[in-house]
């Protein structure tokens, strides 16, 4: 049964990330959000078992967010569904679109969700090519970061099931067959954006 406590906090969390892409249209006008909806998941339960953390919802227009994964990834998740609202349909893209608009965000938290989410990722690719720099990468953030990892582990341990593998295959081929050949890995990408944007921000101070 939602709490009126409840309710006020995913209302919080939706507005916060409203803000941010509204801050951001200063910077990026590409980014103008004006017709904001959002809404937390009705499947947000089954989602947790599915593997989802959230979905746009085609027949709607709406942005759902499932708000009962870990709540370190619930701001970032937001941002990222707002930008499938948007247009940005590929997942690499709407990572970098969240990226973009989480950086103006007024919440502190709405950020860190993002940093949390694009170091994970960036740790991922790392691991593929030398374990041991992203295992000492690990082992250098703050304890309380740590912890948010595994509390965010941890959670996903206790949902793993045999009908979340047949999904997320299921779903993989059907980014593939939406132009998005690299499958789930798509998500992955935006450390490529990220490594190109920084690289432009860089040479740009540069040349000031």
């Amino acid at each position: 049964m939602k709490t009126e406590k409840d309710i006020s906090r995913k209302k919080e969390l939706f507005n916060q990330a409203v803000d941010a892409f509204k801050n951001a249209t200063v910077e990026f006008p590409f980014l103008h959000y004006n017709r904001p909806s959002v809404k937390p998941s009705i499947f947000s339960y089954a989602g947790n078992y599915l593997g989802f953390q959230g979905y746009y919802n085609p027949f709607s227009g709406e942005a759902q967010v499932n708000t009962t994964v870990p709540a370190v990834l619930q701001p970032f998740v937001t941002t990222h569904e707002i930008a499938h609202q948007l247009g940005y349909g590929k997942e690499n893209e709407a990572n970098f679109v969240g990226f973009l608009a989480s950086q103006h965000a007024p919440s502190a938290m709405l950020r860190y969700s993002m940093y949390f989410d694009m170091y994970n990722y960036a740790l991922r690719e790392l691991g593929r090519r030398d374990t041991a720099m992203a295992a000492a990468y690990y082992r250098d953030l703050h304890p309380r970061i740590q912890q948010d990892f595994e509390e965010y582990r941890a959670f996903y341990r206790r949902h793993r099931n045999p009908i979340e593998r047949v999904v997320m295959w299921g779903y993989g081929h059907y980014l593939k067959a939406n132009n998005q050949p690299g499958g789930k890995e798509t998500y992955n990408e935006v450390v490529a954006w990220l490594i190109a944007f920084y690289k432009k921000s860089e040479n740009e101070e540069m040349r000031k």
